[in-house]
């Protein structure tokens, strides 16, 4: 019995000996099979981010565009902030000057950007011939030009740019005095007229021009009885009032750009001729924009640039030419103008506000 007994421990012993053998050889198996799940999970991770790429684009080349008006006045300071702006939203240094009037400085400034070897210039020219002759040798040098403010047609170097069409804009405010004349008076009248031809003339006669074609086209009666050069609001102050001390008869005045606007605007007032003597122009700046809604009824309406989209397309367009996105086109393109009229007060307080608050 003993006997039989010790062998059936044996046996039995034997038995889970071998189970133990078959598990432990199942779970090595199970390992085997995870470890190998995970190293092919590894691999398709290392697949799909592969060692060494580069988390971000690496940065473009560093581009330099200066920007260069030729007064310092609100309009001008507009066209430099537009260019200002469109060069930090595309992450481009941006210097700026001024030649304050001065030719010999405009291409002091033109040749001095050019050797210091910025990518582009972006300019309001003061003159055609003697700028783009300036401008000319700048782009031979690989400086890419683009212009504002001045209209300028089959260049053979500038990239483009945008400008007010100065004859379609002074026909538009002259078109609106025309019907106001019709309604006021049955007589010829007597003009007025500050310009700015000794500055820049082919921009203003076409100001002014576009203005008394309107007029003839509506059959008003009118003679000029003065005029004068005077670009900046005190000149124009001063030209204005002298114009109403030798013509006090003067019934409408006319002022071909922003400061030589307002001056007049201010002489007439001071002369105590409000309610006698009125006021059409060119340009909009905040205090012309006061003026249209005093109750003094002396500025009438105007014909509104947009300086600010001027600088910031033109500045837009050299910096797509530079990244190589667009071609030159040699030409400005004509930005729209529009009227603000004392007629309507609220769209001139909206102007206001959207524009210099």
């Amino acid at each position: 019995m003993k006997k039989k007994l010790a062998v059936m421990i044996l046996v039995a012993s034997m038995a889970a000996s071998l189970l133990a053998a078959c598990g432990a050889g199942a779970d090595e198996k199970t390992n085997d099979a995870q470890a190998g799940e995970e190293t092919a999970e590894e691999a398709v991770k290392e697949e799909a981010e592969p060692a060494g790429e580069a988390e971000s684009e690496p940065a473009g080349e560093e581009l330099t565009v200066a920007g260069v008006v030729f007064q310092d006045d609100e309009f001008m300071n507009a066209l430099i902030n537009g260019m200002k702006k469109a060069c930090e939203e595309n992450n481009v240094e941006f210097v700026s000057s001024n030649s304050n009037n001065d030719q010999s400085r405009e291409v002091e400034l033109i040749n001095t950007y050019a050797g210091q070897g910025v990518d582009a210039i972006c300019i309001a020219p003061l003159d055609k011939e003697a700028s783009l002759a300036s401008l000319g040798a700048a782009a031979a040098q690989g400086v890419a030009i683009g212009s504002v403010n001045m209209e300028i047609s089959d260049s053979d170097f500038l990239v483009g740019g945008y400008a007010s069409d100065d004859y379609a804009n002074g026909h538009q405010v002259g078109e609106y005095a025309a019907e106001w004349i019709a309604e006021k008076y049955d007589r010829p009248i007597k003009v007025g007229l500050i310009h700015y031809d000794h500055q820049l003339p082919e921009q203003s006669s076409n100001r002014y021009g576009g203005f008394f074609a309107a007029l003839d086209e509506a059959g008003i009666e009118y003679e000029i009885v003065a005029n004068q050069g005077a670009e900046k609001e005190d000149l124009a102050l001063s030209a204005a009032s002298d114009m109403i001390t030798a013509h006090p008869d003067i019934d409408v005045f006319y002022g071909a750009n922003g400061g030589g606007l307002q001056g007049l605007v201010q002489a007439v007032a001071q002369s105590g001729k409000a309610g006698e003597m009125y006021a059409f122009g060119y340009d909009a700046q905040e205090g012309i924009c006061q003026q249209l809604l005093d109750e003094n009824d002396i500025l009438q309406a105007i014909v509104v640039q947009d300086p600010y989209s001027q600088g910031y397309s033109s500045a837009t367009l050299l910096i797509q030419y530079l990244r190589g996105e667009i071609e030159a086109v040699g030409t400005t393109e004509s930005t729209p103008g529009f009227l603000l009229t004392r007629d309507d007060p609220e769209a001139v307080k909206t102007y206001v506000e959207e524009n210099y608050k």
